[in-house]
């Protein structure tokens, strides 16, 4: 049984660098603070339409029995929320009080996604993202590339101590379970296909159907030509059921899930200029977990050729075991 347990620790926790975390903080309050800008219209405008919410998901539901309906999910109260969720991006963005910081920052976003979910026109592209998200908040996010951090150093050097030295067991989790919720993710995606679809889902009819549907609304040439062809279909068909279904391999098989993140990469790319699927925070969370997971596929090159210096990757690889 400690076998397994070490194991299971040696998986999870592995101590590593906390650099890859500080960058998948900024990257991933940059890109929601620029997400969150650009799409307060939908959120006003479905507040100055409804009186009353259609279907209100769990956390609408939780703040509405605290916060009145028509104190919050108002334009006016929207607003307020929207430059609490700015201020709160913004120090979470350059480091300060990270972890209170990123938590309002990640449940007020939670919030909006839950707001325009509540109209019964429900999708699920933000999940995995938001997750990822709130997940930096209870891990070391702001031991490196922050505000925080130079406070600490500060501090360090005027007590005469020593500034930390940037690793810990807390920094590699919150990117595996970003990597197991991709996992399932996919694979629930492809047993819907052949729990309800069963076969016929890969008979390349399906597919073409629906890549027409979508080419014709979206204007999508590319999704057009793929609809034509029959054969071309019945691959992709296959390949897309087989890949959502087995993805889940990248969690045990280290040395192929850069493989795996790679193609889930490819995969939601070809879905955004086939079928115009605007999978945008997937795309994200996969390229970071394609950069950080097991880095050492592209800084092995870089040691070799450009002679970079073994630094926190190296020391990842080492650290890291399989489960």
């Amino acid at each position: 049984m400690k076998r397994w347990i070490d194991r299971w620790n040696a998986y999870w926790f592995p101590t590593t660098s906390t650099m890859p975390l500080a960058i998948c903080r900024i990257l991933m309050v940059a890109a929601q603070l620029y997400w969150r800008i650009t799409s307060m219209g939908d959120q006003y405008n479905l507040a100055a339409k409804n009186s009353a919410f259609i279907d209100p998901q769990l956390l609408i539901r939780a703040v509405s029995a605290v916060v009145p309906r028509s104190v919050l999910f108002t334009p006016s109260g929207l607003h307020v929320l929207y430059w609490i969720t700015l201020l709160a991006g913004v120090l979470a963005l350059v480091g300060l009080f990270t972890r209170v910081s990123l938590f309002v920052f990640a449940l007020a976003n939670w919030i909006f996604v839950a707001h325009l979910y509540s109209y019964a026109d429900f999708h699920h592209p933000e999940a995995v993202f938001s997750i990822f998200l709130m997940l930096l908040a209870f891990a070391p996010s702001g031991d490196r590339l922050s505000v925080d951090a130079l406070l600490r150093r500060g501090k360090s050097g005027a007590a005469g101590g020593t500034a930390t030295a940037g690793e810990s067991d807390m920094a590699m989790w919150p990117l595996k379970t970003a990597h197991a919720l991709m996992a399932l993710t996919y694979f629930s995606t492809g047993l819907t296909k052949m729990v309800f679809g069963g076969l016929a889902w890969m008979n390349g009819y399906t597919l073409q159907g629906y890549l027409l549907a979508d080419g014709l609304r979206r204007n999508l040439p590319l999704g057009l030509w793929v609809a034509q062809h029959h054969t071309l279909s019945v691959l992709l068909s296959i390949g897309t059921v087989v890949f959502e279904l087995f993805f889940f391999v990248s969690l045990f098989w280290r040395r192929g899930a850069p493989f795996f993140l790679l193609g889930a990469l490819c995969f939601q790319i070809g879905l955004l200029l086939t079928a115009g699927h605007k999978f945008y925070p997937h795309m994200f969370v996969l390229l970071l977990l394609l950069l950080f997971i097991e880095p050492e596929w592209w800084r092995a090159p870089l040691r070799k050729y450009l002679r970079v210096p073994l630094t926190w990757a190296g020391r990842q690889e080492q650290a890291q075991q399989p489960l």
